[in-house]
């Protein structure tokens, strides 16, 4: 314990209070400010976050004092320490180290900056209490999340087979428990999103139009992809809008296309997997973080911090994504800081070191999830087509 509260002090006077780790804190700050006290007060949400994301934005807040900067990142690492103690709660002291390992190696500039740890606690809590057979709690869990984080609902049909798979071994009926968790998680948030309508009209829609108009960020693998392209002749422009470093050129139509088709059909692998046994719970919704990171426009560093707790769960200690760690902390801050991108007057060509890294980072994180959908070692789980059967051969066999 005083080696985390060590190292977390030592990212709030290094990582959050140097010359730029305090900028989306200065975002969430201007965004609970305006919604609280501002001219439109309880009018404005935030642009590009879901509707009640504000209420985290609001620890900025709590309480009122000059140095905001701190405080927000002082109850993150609040949160933190709380997931820890959670891991060691509910999956061992081993595995609550490897927790803080993972998030201080892998997220080092961003741990602390960011609010990114909320949703994935949330997911992590989400997997403890589907494996403790609490389902519905498991539902609530991802429909919290994915009030903060839009991701958390791809995780949803995961924890619906798991949910059928358990009652079905169980000689249940599993369609109205089932549909039950998901009209909690449907409920919760069309509310939410209801009551941003409310509160601002059309604009609470506002982070899925933002999403869509953003162009490739140079950490995403479209944008290696992209750079890859130059070296056959289309060349990859540096722009810079929408809070973040981004790439640009000929190719990005149709690489921004064969990704979203991969993300797509990605998603639908990792369900069907599920579906018929070949992927326990715990590597199904981990495969499904893997896909969304790979898949998406955006890849900013603080997104790494989704999968690292189910990490943890699902693969311990292991030395890829040690490599994805350090090579995503690596990018940022570091690269960020040397390369001289951050503060620049305009939209100045990255380096071969920038790109290159962040290329590898990428492929590094493309075997990790290709490991985890394709599993050396199948689970023992039943498969979730014919367990009744199995279960009802298992019984004659016993003379029961």
């Amino acid at each position: 314990m005083a080696l985390l509260c060590v190292c977390l002090l030592g990212l709030v006077q290094f990582a959050i209070h140097g010359p730029y780790g305090a900028g989306d804190i200065k975002v969430y700050h201007r965004y609970a400010i305006d919604f609280w006290a501002g001219k439109h007060a309880f009018h404005t949400l935030p642009l590009e976050y879901p509707p009640l994301s504000v209420l985290v934005f609001s620890l900025s807040v709590l309480p009122p004092i000059g140095d905001f900067v701190s405080v927000y990142a002082y109850w993150v690492a609040a949160l933190f320490l709380a997931g820890y103690f959670a891991f060691r709660r509910f999956s061992g002291k081993h595995k609550a180290t490897i927790y803080a390992v993972y998030l201080l190696l892998g997220a080092t500039g961003a741990l602390l900056g960011r609010y990114d740890l909320f949703p994935a606690l949330l997911t992590v809590a989400a997997f403890w209490s589907a494996s403790r057979r609490r389902f519905m709690l498991a539902y609530l869990f991802l429909a919290a999340g994915a009030l903060l984080k839009i991701y958390p609902l791809a995780l949803v049909p995961i924890l619906m087979i798991e949910h059928r798979r358990y009652l079905v071994t169980q000689d249940r009926d599993w369609r109205m428990p089932v549909a039950q968790g998901v009209a909690a998680v449907g409920s919760l948030v069309a509310v939410s999103f209801a009551i941003g309508f409310l509160v601002e009209g059309w604009d609470s829609l506002s982070t899925f139009y933002y999403a869509a108009a953003r162009p490739l960020q140079v950490e995403s693998m479209g944008a290696s992809l992209l750079w890859f392209g130059s070296f056959l002749g289309f060349p990859a422009v540096t722009i810079h809008g929408w809070s973040s470093y981004n790439l640009t050129g000929p190719l990005d139509r149709g690489i921004i296309a064969l990704i979203s088709f991969a993300g797509v059909a990605g998603l639908g692998l990792v369900y069907w997997r599920c579906w018929i046994g070949r992927l326990d719970f715990g590597r199904g919704l981990l495969a499904v973080i893997c896909v969304t990171l790979l898949t998406n426009k955006v890849f900013s560093p603080q997104y790494l911090i989704w999968a690292l707790p189910l990490v943890v769960e699902v693969e311990g200690i292991d030395v890829l994504w040690l490599v994805v760690c350090a090579g995503t902390t690596l990018i940022y801050p570091v690269l960020y800081v040397n390369e001289h991108i951050f503060g620049t007057p305009g939209p100045l060509p990255y380096t071969g070191t920038f790109l290159g890294t962040i290329a590898i980072r990428n492929f590094a994180l493309l075997l990790a999830g290709l490991r985890v959908v394709f599993p050396a070692r199948q689970p023992t789980s039943i498969p979730a087509m014919e367990p009744a059967r199995k279960e009802s051969s298992a019984m004659s066999i016993s003379g029961d």
